[in-house]
């Protein structure tokens, strides 16, 4: 084995071989084949390597614990900081990349954790992008499924449940083609409402017109009645063109 190989920048004593390569043994709260950055919970600006400064002892350069007082750690997401007396703590100030909180670790509302991502990654926060429609509000879950309204479905409250259908939101059908259908003729518009046919009326037609009421049966008959003496007016001005011909 090449120890040569076994460079940790003064953060650990010796190297061991795993996973297929010569690996240090880090210490100080670092991390890496070569110990080259912090370990999660510590503040990624504080690594440095190891020095053998001052004499004799030198230097471990150890991480510090994020949220610690001292250097300002917003994991890259801002550059400055605020000490407040009454709390006693530092904290970042206007934290970029959509993220929040002490140390810029949380991310914004209508934003979810990546967690692909480190916490110092530009692309740590992605956005929620629910639907304004579908959805109670802009605010998703840790996962980054949103919070649906009555009838919507779908990480983003995209879809309708069965049974629905989209009209500016998940509105629930009055009728369709499977369960609520129209009756006595009628047709299905758009899952909004039946269209009945003249003598008959309700949600889905289910009524006569006149249904229960004084005269029903003989305004049916004076309508068929009708409608008979104009098909006969019009066959006979028919005839008489034909035959004038």
């Amino acid at each position: 084995m090449n120890m040569a190989r076994c460079k940790c920048n003064l953060h650990a004593g010796q190297c061991t071989f795993r996973e297929g390569s010569l690996q240090c043994d880090c210490e100080h709260n670092s991390t890496g084949q070569d110990c080259t950055r912090c370990e999660r919970g510590f503040k990624a600006k504080s690594w440095k390597p190891g020095s053998y400064l001052p004499t004799p002892n030198g230097s471990p350069n150890t991480c510090d614990a994020a949220g610690t007082l001292g250097n300002c750690e917003c994991y890259g997401h801002s550059n400055r900081c605020s000490y407040i007396d009454f709390i006693n703590i530092v904290t970042c100030v206007s934290c970029k990349h959509n993220t929040r909180g002490q140390n810029c670790q949380h991310c914004r509302l209508g934003y979810f954790r990546n967690v692909s991502a480190e916490l110092d990654d530009e692309n740590v926060c992605i956005e929620c992008n629910c639907n304004q429609l579908g959805s109670f509000h802009a605010r998703c879950n840790d996962t980054g499924f949103c919070q649906c309204r009555d009838g919507s479905i779908g990480p983003k409250c995209e879809d309708c449940l069965p049974g629905y259908s989209w009209r500016q939101g998940c509105s629930p059908n009055v009728c369709d083609d499977e369960f609520l259908l129209c009756q006595n003729g009628g047709t299905c518009f758009q899952n909004q409402k039946c269209l009945c046919l003249p003598e008959y009326k309700g949600v889905l037609c289910e009524q006569l017109l006149c249904e229960g009421e004084r005269g029903c049966s003989g305004a049916s008959a004076s309508y068929v009645s009708l409608a008979a003496m104009l098909s006969c007016l019009l066959a006979n001005a028919l005839l008489r063109i034909v035959t004038a011909c």
